[in-house]
């Protein structure tokens, strides 16, 4: 099916309906033909109560609660990494991920992680963001030659494709998680 290059085709999350939007009016809120749901919500289910959440696109990056339980939806952007799950979440899969390897004893660390806290909600869905202590995780920090810190290593489809080192400001990091989210 050829879809003209002036339209979006949006699957509803609710009935599974197929829709065409047009570019013009991407800024509107549209909603599905079929079943009238919103189409720029998200519905997210809580791992406490079962219950399903539908979340305004806008408001994902809030960290949201169960509107029955109060329980929050996910917890962090950022998870941690050990050696016993790094095969499984980073070398098994086929993403881009970024790890921040932190040790917890430099200051310099401690300011940058709260500031990757910060920046991750918006990279979601291009970029998976991990942070792994080296005094916690030294034969991966050894793995990767890891010996000054905050270092950032960038995997693609498993493979470790880039080693980045000395970024500690918030802006320098805007700037470079901007470019490797367009790769």
């Amino acid at each position: 099916m050829n879809v003209p290059n002036q339209e979006l085709i949006v699957r509803c999350l609710k009935c599974g309906q197929k829709n065409r939007i047009s570019r013009d009016h991407l800024g509107d809120r549209p909603f599905c033909g079929r079943c009238g749901a919103s189409l720029d919500e998200i519905y997210i289910q809580c791992l406490r109560c079962g219950r399903i959440n539908r979340i305004p696109e806008g408001r994902v990056h809030d960290l949201p609660r169960c509107g029955k339980c109060g329980a929050p939806l996910y917890t962090d952007y950022v998870l941690d990494l050990s050696e016993e799950n790094f095969e499984r979440e980073v070398i098994e899969r086929d993403e881009t991920i970024l790890v921040c390897c932190w040790d917890p004893d430099r200051d310099l660390c401690r300011r940058v992680m709260p500031a990757l806290t910060k920046l991750a909600p918006k990279y979601l869905g291009n970029l998976k963001l991990y942070r792994l202590n080296i005094h916690e995780n030294p034969e991966l920090a050894a793995r990767y030659s890891v010996e000054t810190t905050p270092a950032y290593l960038l995997f693609k489809k498993g493979t470790l494709t880039e080693t980045i080192l000395g970024i500690a400001s918030l802006a320098d990091l805007e700037k470079k998680l901007i470019a490797i989210s367009r790769r």
